[in-house]
């Protein structure tokens, strides 16, 4: 039974090694606003096991929170966004497409919709157009 224990153990930090991931790594995301002057976007951040609440975002303003990334490779924070009357969605951090892309993941809310920093160009061109509003499923930057 130790034999197979540490067998487990050493396969484990094997794999964790090889694909390049700490499952105690923590992970920083920031939302900055790049709205008009005067225009404050409200946005709710969550994943499936937590709720960040809803923030105001005012102009050249930001927030940001951090969390460890599971170790099964799911984890994925969404934000509503509340201009007006009309609510749009987008993923702001997905594991799958961001973990070997940023430790520290920056995005923008902008009037043609939001972005990712892509930390290869130094620019914000991984953007979606902002969902329809009567579109409510979560929007996945490209």
């Amino acid at each position: 039974m130790k034999t197979l224990t540490t067998l487990i153990f050493i396969c484990s930090l094997f794999v964790t090694r090889c694909v390049g991931k700490s499952i105690w790594k923590k992970t920083y995301v920031e939302m900055k606003s790049n709205m008009a002057d005067g225009i404050t976007v409200r946005v709710h951040c969550k994943s499936k096991q937590d709720d960040l609440g809803f923030h105001d975002v005012t102009t050249r303003r930001s927030w940001s929170f951090s969390f460890t990334p599971n170790f099964f490779g799911n984890t994925l924070f969404f934000f509503v966004a509340f201009h007006g009357p009309v609510n749009f969605i987008f993923d702001i951090y997905d594991q799958n497409r961001d973990e070997m892309q940023c430790s520290t993941c920056i995005g923008k809310i902008s009037p043609d919709g939001p972005c990712l920093l892509d930390k290869m160009t130094r620019g914000f061109t991984k953007c979606s157009p902002w969902n329809p509003p009567s579109q409510m499923g979560r929007k996945p930057l490209t």
